[in-house]
């Protein structure tokens, strides 16, 4: 990237397309690199671009903010790349008033250019459990007991004798209260209702 302070009027503006402000293009289509980078918000009080922008110019000030750090780190980055810092440096010693000395591949004091590890992170895991065995035996548990919960009303169901051939066994609680007929067919109406609500959760779990 060419320095920020030796742009052009047309970089300058291309900058502006860029980040998506062209709204100060045509006000500031004489500046340079180096008046853009000296915009201050006293600017942004007098006109033109008093009449540009709606927050005083502070995204226009912040993204300036940032070009100057990213010009700024990549003028170090450069540097240390080129070796300036050793040919910088050199000096006769300590004795001469200079603590660094040059060294024939531009690093100060003999130091070492080492690589630095950084930790990646660990990839996104799936959204389905790992340990298939307990999922499986969750779900053969609760096929059981759907299946016999199912086979034993059945069963029971038609195993009772009618009231007309055998009485009921007594009943201290429906001595008091009033037999329902319909009570049974609710039960299996809630059972049929609490299995499907069952079966919805199970699809639209995350985790099966």
């Amino acid at each position: 990237m060419k320095e920020v302070a030796y742009w052009s009027p047309k970089k300058v503006a291309d900058w502006l397309l860029e980040h998506a402000m062209p709204e100060y293009c045509e006000p500031l289509e004489h500046f340079t690199g180096r008046d853009l980078i000296g915009l201050t918000r006293e600017d942004f009080a007098r006109p033109p671009l008093c009449r540009v922008s709606a927050d005083s110019g502070q995204r226009l000030l912040d993204m300036i903010e940032t070009l100057k750090v990213e010009q700024h780190m990549e003028a170090h980055k450069n540097g240390h790349a080129n070796g300036h810092l050793g040919a910088g440096a050199a000096s006769p010693g300590p004795a001469g008033g200079f603590g660094l000395q040059a060294k024939p591949n531009g690093v100060p004091n003999g130091y070492r250019k080492e690589m630095i590890k950084i930790t990646m992170p660990e990839p996104e895991r799936s959204q389905y459990p790992m340990e298939w065995g307990k999922t499986c035996l969750a779900f053969l548990y609760a096929l059981a007991c759907f299946v016999l919960t199912t086979v034993m009303i059945s069963v029971v169901h038609e195993r009772v004798p009618p009231k007309e051939v055998q009485p009921p066994l007594p009943d201290t609680f429906f001595d008091h209260f009033n037999r329902v007929q319909w009570a049974f067919s609710i039960c299996e109406i809630n059972g049929m209702i609490l299995v499907g609500l069952w079966l919805i959760q199970w699809l639209l779990l995350k985790y099966k």
